[in-house]
């Protein structure tokens, strides 16, 4: 049995290995390389531009409006220099494929520090793959993919240096090197210096145990330096200090507080924004299969590991973002405590060492197969169906024309803008309203008022003297918050929509400053937000017709006709127009579920739901073709799907009133009144003038 086991610790048979290295890379560039789709790699670039430019990392807001000279230190100024130099020589692309790159070699890296440790590659392989499924979500092109290698390659030189394997001063000078480097790439560096203290402590016990007290002096001088270091930045220890004192702050936890609610990552991991998402089921797999390796493998256990495994595993429950990094902080450790798990059963079993050689082979074959299978099985549910192996821009993520319509004929106006789109903004040079770099919004009511104004209190528009509205399109969870509040300012009778495309819209105050603007560019008929489709064909589809002369290229146009087609029951000529639209943009979850109700406005039943089903396998969290595809199933009699898929709409869109209204009839209809009623008030609570409304009138009256 021991022979055996020195074999699985270090395998005669290196093509396994291999094997793993080639297969775990080769999954992780497919999982790594799709259209950049992150609003925050313009802030990157428009930062190492401005160190370009200027020869020093900035220390003030430069670039809003609203939070102009307030400080704001960029720990990340070193590695968005990086991406912009990358951007210079490549694109986008020369992006995308750095950090696909960069994350093949932190999961080929965490494989050979699994096989120093002793780790199978059984084991290691199916370790791996598990934790790239459980982070593949966080692979987008922002600066966190540094964080993520540097992570991997500080437990790396911490477990070399742990075994023996590198003299002191080789060690010191590694990782003093590795922390002035991270220091001024990203602000996990904060992390790192958590997890050498917590290796020193590790230390700290082994002599305790031995009465050899001079075993913690070099681990000490380590974690010294590598203190020590980290403030070899632009900044100091400022962002240190920040950390250490976040929970005697009450003005930045509130200010995170009001920026957790609006950010999808910084929601809880089972929170209602991802319970059509699979990261979910792939997180909670791989903290139960970390956790099972803990228990098994307990002997193995340190008091370091216990540790980060809690605390990270706390976070990535209450924070998605977390889970990404409680992946690469415990990867290593998982493998090697699944090994320990491994090597107790097998000793319990004592199973003939010569059947166990066999099966060695045989284990790792079935490893291989079953992760071959489950990738294509994956790819084929069609989560995240636009991560393919493609390049470039992922369709509408910005508009170049917009931002150069604005820059012209601004004319020194303020602009009001998504928070998503902030980044952008900068990189065209626009002073922003509001973007993600947050840290020039803390300690101001600037967060707080773009929430309000997103809300609906315009009145905050005037009072920081705003002209122009800058407003992508939501995304399709928010659509309903984005209808109400465009709706809100074409009431409101002082704003001029001046130009739209497939990415945005953008509005103009009335006023004598922008009259001749106005007159030229006003779209009087089409508004892409609250289309009137009740207005006469000429009006509606020549102003259409009129901005596809203006941009052939745009898809925009023939939505809206395909949608004032189907509201005049032309439910043909609406199938065409989004026809047009998929063709050339076959990823467009939204017109997948308009062709649905284009083929039941038909009769055509059968083709509508495979649409519905279409649409909502390209986006789970297109809400509005889940209530669509449900009201087709109450219409057909089977209310138990209908309140199913009306039940995921409610979570996945918590703005739409609609789903609740359907619920509530059905409720209604089984007798359960007190639940109707419940349903009822909040479509309600959402939209007083909805359908719902007027049911609970009707209740109350009896």
């Amino acid at each position: 049995m021991k022979k055996f086991l020195s074999k699985i610790h270090r395998p005669c048979f290196s093509w396994q290995w291999a094997v793993a290295f080639v297969l775990v890379t080769g999954l992780v560039l497919a999982a790594a390389i799709y259209p950049a789709s992150d609003p925050d790699l313009y802030i990157m670039l428009a930062t190492g531009r401005h160190v370009v430019q200027t020869g020093q990392a900035p220390t003030v807001d430069l670039w809003s409006h609203t939070a102009y000279g307030q400080p704001w230190p960029m720990h990340e100024w070193l590695s968005s220099l990086l991406f912009y130099g990358l951007f210079l020589l490549w694109g986008v692309n020369g992006i995308i494929l750095f950090k696909a790159a960069l994350l093949a070699l932190a999961f080929g890296l965490a494989l050979y520090t699994m096989k120093l440790k002793g780790v199978a590659p059984s084991i290691a392989l199916i370790t791996a793959a598990l934790a790239l499924l459980a982070s593949s979500y966080g692979f987008g092109e922002r600066i966190q993919i540094l964080a993520f290698f540097f992570l991997i390659l500080l437990i790396f030189w911490l477990e070399v240096n742990r075994a023996g394997r590198l003299g002191y001063p080789v060690f010191l000078s590694g990782i003093m090197a590795l922390m002035i480097l991270w220091a001024n790439v990203h602000v996990t560096y904060v992390f790192g210096i958590f997890i050498i203290g917590l290796y020193l402590f590790d230390e700290f016990i082994a002599a305790f145990r031995k009465k050899a007290w001079g075993l913690i002096v070099k681990p000490a001088v380590s974690f010294v330096a590598a203190f020590a270091v980290t403030g070899l930045n632009p900044y100091g220890f400022d962002n240190l200090w920040l950390t250490l004192t976040y929970y005697f702050r009450p003005e930045m936890q509130k200010a995170d507080a009001q920026i957790y609610t609006s950010l999808v990552e910084y929601q809880p991991l089972l929170s209602p924004g991802f319970s059509r998402e699979s990261l979910v089921i792939s997180g909670l797999i791989w903290i139960v299969f970390s956790f099972a390796g803990i228990l098994l493998g307990w002997k193995r256990l340190k008091f370091s590991f216990v540790i980060l495994w809690t605390l990270f595993t706390y976070w990535a429950v209450g924070y998605v973002r977390f889970l990404w990094l409680q992946v690469f902080i415990t990867l290593i450790g998982v493998g090697f405590h699944w090994q320990g798990a491994g090597e107790a059963l097998s000793s319990k079993l004592k199973v003939e060492s010569s059947k166990l050689k066999v099966s060695g082979n045989a284990i790792f074959a079935i490893s291989v197969v079953l992760i071959l299978l489950g990738a294509g099985l994956y790819q084929r549910t069609g989560k995240h169906i636009w991560q393919r192996v493609e390049l470039g821009w992922k369709p509408r993520m910005h508009s170049d024309q917009a931002a150069g319509f604005i820059k012209q004929h601004r004319n020194g106006g303020k602009v009001f803008n998504d928070f998503d789109i902030g980044g952008y903004l900068l990189w065209k040079e626009i002073p922003v309203f509001v973007d993600g770099r947050i840290g020039p919004y803390f300690g101001t009511e600037i967060l707080p008022d773009h929430f309000r104004i997103l809300s609906g209190d315009l009145d905050l528009l005037d009072k920081y003297g705003i002209d122009w509205l800058f407003l992508p399109y939501a995304k399709t969870s928010q659509t309903e918050d984005f209808d109400r509040f465009n709706k809100k300012i074409v009431s409101a009778g002082n704003w001029a929509l001046v130009f739209w495309d497939d990415a945005c819209l953008v509005y103009v105050r009335r006023t004598e400053k922008y009259r001749e603007i106005i007159e030229r560019y006003q779209y009087r008929h089409v508004n892409p937000a609250v289309p009137d489709f009740s207005l006469e064909p000429k009006l509606f589809l020549g102003e259409l017709t009129r901005r596809i002369a203006e941009d052939p290229a745009l898809l925009m146009p023939h939505t809206l006709a395909g949608n004032f087609f189907f509201h005049h029951n032309d439910a043909k000529m609406a199938e065409q127009e989004f026809q047009k639209v998929i063709k050339i943009d076959p990823y467009n979850a939204m017109m997948y579920n308009n062709l649905g109700n284009a083929y039941l406005r038909q009769g055509r039943v059968e083709q509508a739901v495979e649409s519905y089903k279409k649409a909502v396998k390209i986006d789970v969290n297109l809400g509005l073709a889940y209530t669509n595809w449900g009201y087709l199933m109450e219409a057909k009699g089977d209310i138990k799907q209908a309140v199913k898929l009306y039940t995921i709409a409610t979570k996945v869109t918590p703005g739409d009133a609609w789903p609740y209204n359907r619920l509530g009839i059905i409720e209604m209809k089984r007798g359960n009144r007190e639940k109707a009623i419940g349903y009822w008030k909040k479509s309600v609570a959402i939209d007083p003038s909805s359908e719902a409304a007027k049911y609970l009138h009707e209740y109350f009256r009896r």
